[in-house]
């Protein structure tokens, strides 16, 4: 793959990524406008910052040609991903009242970073 194509792939994978997140947030917006569940905005923030930094490692990796490590750099963020949601469950009493929610929103995340991870590894092949 040339240089400016990896590039543009880099680039239209973080523009993506950002339009589903904002996606998510107003979805998040909507849903507590109309009372229907209460989120707190900064562990959203939290979520989407950890995946974004993952997400952005990823694509440096790609971009660099590094193929064998994508996978392993992927599996460390998701790890380390854990442990972050494991902290903020401990200390949030916000999380702890609406640890459902939450999890969904940190699953689609995962989702998201999933179907990113695989069309990069494909384009690699």
């Amino acid at each position: 793959m040339q240089p400016m194509e990896k590039l543009i792939v880099v680039l239209k994978g973080l523009g993506l990524f950002l339009l589903m997140s904002a996606v998510l947030f107003f979805v998040q917006w909507q849903l507590v406008e109309k009372k229907l569940v209460v989120l707190d905005y900064k562990i959203h923030f939290l979520i989407f910052f950890i995946t974004l930094i993952s997400l952005l490692t990823i694509l440096i990796v790609f971009a660099l040609e590094k193929k064998n490590i994508i996978g392993f750099v992927f599996l460390g963020f998701v790890v380390f991903k854990m442990f972050a949601i494991g902290y903020i469950a401990l200390f949030e009493e916000d999380f702890k009242l609406n640890v459902v929610s939450y999890f969904i929103l940190y699953w689609i995340y995962l989702l998201i970073e999933v179907v990113f991870i695989l069309k990069l590894v494909k384009k690699q092949d």
